[in-house]
């Protein structure tokens, strides 16, 4: 079976081939999937569960493995031991994410907050940051992240890494880049706050789903958890006057001040990195994940690909 050496969405494949890179991305986060992980995470097609049971079915044993009912491929089922290990440190983590992201979503300007990342998947190591991204109102999306950067440091006294590392306003809920990276992103992010902002990114980036076309339920917390309250009284009053007192003609020089300081100092630092963006509606600090994932992606297609030519 020919697997087609690229990571875009404008072949029609065979839910064959949809499964086996389903589980080939998912290897390359060293995830393996069970088969109703397979079927939501399908590439570039629907199916039905049933087609997706007997696709995967059809390929054990040859080019997909089966352990305990997760699906790698072959030779990497000791991932199944790690996916377990690494949900128990998910376990542990998940509290202090829902703490730390109904503070955030009690801060000015705040419209949404979801959880993104390794933490999204129950696949983090033991002292793994929380990855978070949010949304904010226009023109203050600055003056929100200086913000949340200093509940940040209050986290880090408590030992809990906070890493706001993708900030977009209520302009920017369509987002430029367009991957199945991306589109993984936005499929698998889990809200906390703000659902209704949320479904409104979902229905601002519809390309997603032509990468993943089965991804359309909103992935939730696990819950095996209780939510924690949502901010005091106390402090979601505090946030409404500190609107108010920003919305002003300060606020504006402050939101222009902070974001023209913070864009000149990762400037001069040096932090030029290509998935490194800034702007007026968005705050985008991802390093090169999405460069070597679909690298490595595209690296496992091509292994593939000679395998079964």
């Amino acid at each position: 079976m020919q697997i087609p050496d690229t990571s875009t969405a404008t072949e029609t494949l065979g839910i064959e081939q949809a499964a086996l890179r389903s589980v080939a991305y998912a290897d390359v986060f060293e995830y393996p999937l069970r088969a109703t992980e397979v079927h939501r995470y399908l590439h570039g097609v629907s199916g039905t569960l049933a087609m997706t049971t007997e696709a995967l079915t059809s390929a054990t044993g040859t080019t997909l493995s089966c352990t305990d009912g997760f699906y790698t491929l072959p030779g990497r089922e000791d991932l199944v031991d790690l996916r377990h290990r690494r949900a128990a440190h998910a376990k542990e983590l998940w509290p202090a994410a829902l703490k730390y992201g109904y503070l955030i979503a009690g801060l000015p300007f705040v419209r949404m907050v979801a959880v993104t990342g390794s933490l999204a998947w129950d696949n983090v190591d033991a002292g793994a940051d929380i990855d978070y991204l949010i949304v904010t109102e226009p023109d203050r999306l600055w003056v929100s992240r200086w913000l949340i950067a200093a509940l940040g440091r209050v986290a880090a006294r408590e030992g809990v890494s906070l890493c706001p590392n993708y900030m977009v306003s209520k302009r920017a809920l369509g987002l430029v880049e367009r991957n199945l990276y991306v589109a993984y992103e936005l499929a698998r992010m889990i809200p906390i706050a703000g659902l209704g902002m949320h479904r409104r990114m979902r229905q601002a980036n519809p390309w997603a789903l032509a990468y993943l076309p089965n991804a359309v339920e909103v992935a939730r917390p696990p819950i095996s958890l209780v939510p924690p309250p949502r901010p005091a009284r106390a402090l979601v009053s505090v946030a409404r006057l500190g609107e108010q007192a920003l919305r002003s003609p300060l606020g504006t020089v402050l939101e222009r001040v902070e974001r023209t300081y913070r864009i000149r100092k990762r400037k001069t630092a040096g932090i030029t990195l290509a998935e490194s963006t800034y702007g007026v509606d968005w705050y985008k600090a991802h390093g090169d994940h999405r460069h070597r994932a679909l690298a490595a992606f595209d690296d496992r297609l091509r292994s593939l690909g000679a395998q079964g030519s």
